[in-house]
């Protein structure tokens, strides 16, 4: 076992080009996930119209999509584990392109919630899947830069396709949208199959004697479940990924338009999440590098999103040039989710590393999925201004605080 990392940490270097080409079609497939995603924060206000969906409604469906995401990852993790990345991450692309093709043929609500289910299990691929490549293909010491670079470049290229959906909306109907993202998708497939593979030509990273992959998947859980360090871990990047597409996914737009911003312009402003999620998460590997505590740089950006998240919720009135700001700082103060994933490098065995990112991303959509119907659901049952019941955000993001607190050091 020794003996297979040394040759992993040798030959897994940044001058290494397929592995640079394994980390492009990850990257690839994770923006295109992200795309697929987040287009509903732009697209729903049209959906509903077309199918007459109340608030509720339209915040259920969209929570269609965190919940079989957070249901697949953990599956997907014991995937990538037992067969590598080639079978997982071509089957995963498959299921979001037939999700979208569904989605965009819908003519009623059960069949736009099956393609929102079925985008969401194909898309549940995509991150644990970059995650696993990252630590597949690179050393140990340069997961964290290369993940992080991975997730800004992802998140950049999210950020041009979102504005760019804001745009196309005026002029063309969500379902044509979603077909350009489908087809997208299917072309992305090529060189999928042409160059996606393992490291060392491991094409069956396992042996049958680990037995079925629900008794390996099982084990590999309960190894990470009985670790106290993996719940805090876990929960503080659930709490704050799940908070950020909370806003980022439903309520951000919302918000904004609330404040007087016509839905283009917000639209526009709540596209900057991505690519600001993109740069905080590498600015928290510097940072951390930089104090060289995993636990001060968390606390310090949990502080900083509370802060610019509560006042976005609170502020009666915000010129553009300030939203901009806010929705920048909420995104990149989100950054703090990123790390999670290279802390869980340092105590988890490469081993069952697909079935720690799988759960570690399965937490955050857990949370999303609980979340971001709340503020619709407070809304109705109390009558509350869409701004109070946005402060369950925070109020989830003083939870995580509380968590990074107790948390010990393990840089």
């Amino acid at each position: 076992m020794a003996s297979s990392d040394q040759r992993n940490d040798h030959e897994n270097t940044l001058a290494n080009p397929m592995a640079w080409s394994i980390w492009l079609l990850a990257v690839i497939f994770v923006a295109y996930k992200f795309q697929t995603q987040s287009s509903y924060a732009v697209l729903n206000s049209s959906i509903a119209e077309s199918f007459s969906l109340s608030l509720a409604q339209i915040s259920i469906i969209g929570s269609l999509y965190s919940f079989a995401y957070a249901i697949m990852t953990i599956l997907v993790g014991g995937l990538l584990d037992r067969y590598g990345l080639r079978v997982t991450m071509i089957g995963g692309l498959t299921i979001v392109v037939a999700g979208g093709t569904l989605f965009g043929f819908a003519n009623n609500i059960p069949s736009l919630a099956l393609g929102q289910i079925l985008l969401g299990v194909g898309g549940a691929f995509g991150f644990p899947g970059l995650a696993y490549a990252v630590r597949e293909w690179f050393s140990i010491k340069h997961f964290g830069l290369v993940f992080g670079v991975a997730q800004l470049v992802a998140a950049g290229a999210n950020t041009l396709g979102q504005a760019a959906v804001g745009y196309l909306i005026v002029e063309f109907e969500w379902a044509y949208i979603i077909f350009i993202q489908a087809a997208f998708g299917f072309a992305l497939l090529v060189p999928f199959i042409l160059l996606m593979r393992e490291p060392f030509n491991n094409s069956t990273p396992f042996s049958s004697s680990q037995g079925s992959l629900w008794e390996s998947l099982f084990r590999d859980l309960k190894i990470l479940l009985v670790q106290p360090i993996f719940w805090q871990v876990s929960l503080i990047s659930g709490i704050t990924f799940g908070t950020l597409l909370g806003i980022g996914i439903v309520w951000g737009i919302k918000l904004l338009v609330a404040k007087g911003f016509d839905p283009t312009t917000a639209s526009s402003i709540n596209s900057i999440l991505w690519i600001s999620l993109g740069i905080g998460a590498l600015a928290i590997h510097l940072v951390s590098d930089y104090l060289r505590s995993f636990k001060l740089s968390v606390i310090i950006f949990l502080v900083c999103d509370i802060v610019a998240i509560s006042y976005l919720v609170l502020s009666d009135e915000i010129s553009i040039s300030m939203a901009y700001v806010i929705f920048a700082a909420i995104g990149f103060f989100a950054g703090v989710n990123a790390v999670a994933f290279t802390i869980t490098t340092r105590f988890c065995d490469k081993a069952i590393s697909g079935t720690a990112f799988g759960l570690l991303t399965s937490m955050s959509f857990i949370v999303a999925a609980a979340l971001t119907p709340l503020p619709a659901k407070i809304i109705e049952w109390t009558g509350t201004p869409l701004e109070l019941a946005s402060l369950i955000f925070p109020l989830a993001l003083l939870l995580a605080l509380f968590l990074a607190l107790l948390k010990k050091e393990t840089y």
